[in-house]
């Protein structure tokens, strides 16, 4: 536990150092050149905004995989919610929203009601879906939300996309807290998202495993025994 602590620290000291560097470079630029244009003004100050942009939302998910990395789950409400309601809520979200005009996206409604936190169910599905835009360029992405109950009981949710897959060779590390399967830089992202997706499944008492055809589809599988 002690060495995953520390390759934690080491790995968010690292993504936090890029951006707050960039930023300080910047920063006495415009110091060091208080009457320069008003263009680099605002292009240094765009750059700013969008690496500030980048530590914040880094220091959030941190935030949020301490807490659903805890052993203890006190912090769980037990509550009754809609799926359907709650991703339809989750896809208003701007970084989803912005984009639902360049692909398909069906959330099929679930005949049943789920139980657990619905905060953390939300962000559940929320980096779900974010993690299938941000890995799969426009057009013709399809992504499908569906859920459906075993007769013992058992939620099962899944969540489908037809882009671009995982290599099956980074399909067992894609959990892991920072891991990347893009090495171009291309794909941003904090490398957290997948990694609180799991735990969140874990807390209330759930399995979350994965599957992908390169090139055919992605297919993230939620199940919650007896909920």
């Amino acid at each position: 536990t002690q060495v995953i602590r520390r390759d934690f620290v080491a790995n968010a000291s690292h993504e936090l150092r890029t951006p707050l560097t960039l930023i300080l470079g910047y920063l006495e630029t415009l110091l060091d050149e208080p009457e320069c244009d008003m263009h680099l003004r605002q292009k240094s100050l765009g750059i700013m905004k969008r690496h500030a942009d980048r530590m914040a939302r880094l220091v959030s998910d941190m935030l949020m995989l301490s807490r659903v990395d805890s052993p203890s789950t006190a912090y769980l409400k037990q509550e009754e919610f809609d799926l359907h309601e709650l991703a339809a809520e989750v896809v208003q979200r701007p970084e989803i929203a912005t984009r639902r005009e360049e692909i398909q996206l069906d959330i099929a409604p679930a005949t049943f009601p789920m139980r657990g936190d619905s905060f953390y169910w939300a962000q559940v599905l929320f980096n779900l879906l974010e993690n299938a835009l941000k890995n799969n360029p426009p057009p013709g992405l399809r992504i499908r939300l569906s859920a459906h109950k075993d007769e013992d009981g058992t939620c099962r949710v899944q969540v489908e996309d037809n882009g671009v897959g995982i290599d099956a060779a980074a399909l067992p590390f894609i959990f892991n807290r920072f891991y990347r399967a893009d090495t171009s830089g291309k794909i941003k992202g904090t490398g957290l998202g997948l990694a609180i997706v799991k735990h969140a499944v874990e807390a209330h008492g759930g399995t979350i495993s994965a599957e992908s055809e390169p090139g055919k589809r992605t297919i993230f599988r939620i199940c919650i025994k007896g909920s």
